[in-house]
């Protein structure tokens, strides 16, 4: 069986097109593909954790430690999709731990990036009053406002996605989003952001761009 029948037809066809047919071309573009993949790992670490404990911070200090269990408040305010993650969550962990109410550490360190990047949709612009908290999470820079930092968060959260289950990344704008990893997460922890910079090698990765693959538009796929 050969590599290509590995990755299967279907998969390895996208590179082959963006190689023109050429199977020696679409192999190093897989394999550059997979290179830039790991190379942004750091920083998708550093801006998933670093988000996701923001806000949860945000979620105790207005409804306190125990927010996933609050319905009166906390919980009425999420959208059907972010109730129904929520849920999930808390039942899994609960099956797992054995325990009827696990603790809170447990459930945000559990639920899925796409939960906590709703949170900055228009949807909680009044109940979280964005206006007034994005700096508690995103506070050394001032120009960020709800809509923002939510329009890059979502296109991070494309990019880690599409890494998390091995899809291809060279059709998508990498090089703007990692500007945009590193606005965020030094937004949010200037410490973590130069450990994320130290550690990074997407510079260099990126350089090795195959010189057949044209730059992606800024619009992500």
């Amino acid at each position: 069986m050969s590599m290509k029948d590995s990755l299967s037809q279907a998969r390895f066809a996208r590179y082959l097109r963006s190689a023109g047919g050429d199977e020696f071309m679409a192999l190093e573009l897989y394999r550059w593909n997979t290179l830039i993949a790991q190379s942004l790992y750091v920083y998708l670490q550093c801006w998933e954790i670093t988000f996701r404990n923001r806000v949860d911070s945000l979620l105790r200090w207005k409804y306190g430690p125990k927010w996933p269990y609050d319905d009166a408040r906390a919980i009425r305010n999420l959208t059907k999709g972010e109730k129904r993650r929520l849920s999930d969550t808390k039942a899994r962990q609960s099956q797992q731990r054995m325990l009827t109410q696990v603790p809170t550490d447990a459930i945000v360190a559990d639920l899925s990036a796409g939960f906590w990047v709703s949170l900055l949709s228009s949807s909680h612009e009044i109940s979280l009053t964005w206006h007034h908290n994005i700096r508690r999470v995103f506070p050394h820079d001032v120009l960020l406002s709800r809509e923002v930092t939510h329009q890059m968060s979502e296109r991070i959260l494309t990019l880690r996605n599409r890494i998390a289950h091995h899809e291809p990344i060279f059709d998508l704008p990498v090089e703007q989003t990692y500007s945009e990893l590193q606005r965020l997460v030094s937004s949010m922890c200037v410490h973590t952001d130069q450990f994320a910079r130290n550690n990074c090698t997407f510079p260099t990765i990126a350089n090795q761009r195959p010189a057949f693959l044209t730059h992606p538009s800024s619009t992500p796929k």
